[in-house]
């Protein structure tokens, strides 16, 4: 029990610690370079500096979670949801209690938050065109429109976090996160060949001399031809109850590169006492 509280403190601290360093480094960058990452989108309605900024201020639970072994729950997410929408309004407010004027008085000695902050969404500008050389000048009463949309995009980052924390594996038995134990990659020129070796691999006893054949077979190659289907496989496993999980991913390449298959993904339990470690490595 007390090592469950502090397995949840630590994420709570170290989700806090990322939260801060993150708001630190985007209110320095912008008073050293004028640009503001988390404004930055695309087509004005996808905040993309927003929503990467979000997941960078929440990866602090992720990483933290998964080192406590720590699952996700809705106290956490509402760690998580606090502190995405508080960074936006920290951002702001750091920025504000930054800003120098041109004759060296502290903005907020002359101005209190916000009327700095209505005056900083109303003079906002957007820009568009290759390089972002087109300034349609300040957009006024749409800043307020334009924060409501960042707002949204750190929001999403995140839930995006919480959902990865949500989906990434874990042992059925005691539900600690499972470690990455090793990878393979197996390339086939031929889909035939490919879909028998996808169908036929698991008929055959996980662990056996015909599976752990097939596993070693049609190593990846440094070339790979266009339609060239690829196959790769990732042992994860529970150092404490010592299970093994097998993921496995398809994807074929294209002319603009690898493309996944999405329904060809599985993951598969491995039977207890079943160990894959020499059979799934790099070749």
């Amino acid at each position: 029990m007390i090592a469950k509280l502090g397995g949840h403190l630590g994420v709570a601290v170290f989700g806090l610690i990322s939260f801060v360093l993150v708001a630190l480094a985007v209110i320095g960058i912008n008073r050293l370079t004028g640009f503001n990452i988390f404004s930055f989108s695309f087509w004005v309605f996808i905040p993309a500096g927003a929503l990467l900024t979000g997941v960078a201020a929440a990866s602090g639970y992720y990483f933290a979670s998964l080192f406590f072994h720590t699952r996700p729950t809705w106290f956490l997410l509402a760690q998580i949801l606090i502190v995405t929408a508080a960074a936006q309004l920290v951002i702001y407010y750091g920025e504000y209690r930054s800003l120098v004027l041109d004759d060296g008085t502290m903005a907020s000695d002359a101005i209190g938050f916000r009327d700095y902050l209505d005056t900083y969404l109303r003079s906002m500008h957007l820009r568009a065109g290759h390089g972002g050389h087109i300034d349609t000048g300040e957009v006024g009463d749409f800043g307020y429109w334009l924060a409501v949309i960042d707002f949204v995009g750190f929001v999403l980052g995140g839930l995006f976090v919480f959902f990865m924390l949500q989906t990434y594996p874990s042992c059925w038995k005691c539900s600690r996160y499972l470690r990455k134990i090793s990878k393979t990659g197996q390339m086939f020129s031929d889909h035939d060949l490919f879909a028998k070796h996808y169908d036929s691999l698991f008929q055959h006893p996980v662990g056996s001399k015909p599976f752990a054949d097939l596993m070693r077979a049609n190593p990846k190659i440094r070339k790979p031809a266009v339609d060239t289907v690829m196959m790769g496989s990732e042992l994860l496993g529970c150092a404490h109850c010592k299970t093994q999980l097998l993921t496995q991913k398809v994807q074929i390449l294209g002319k603009k590169g690898w493309k996944d298959i999405p329904k060809l993904t599985r993951q598969v339990r491995l039977p207890d006492g079943v160990d894959l470690r020499q059979v799934v490595k790099p070749g």
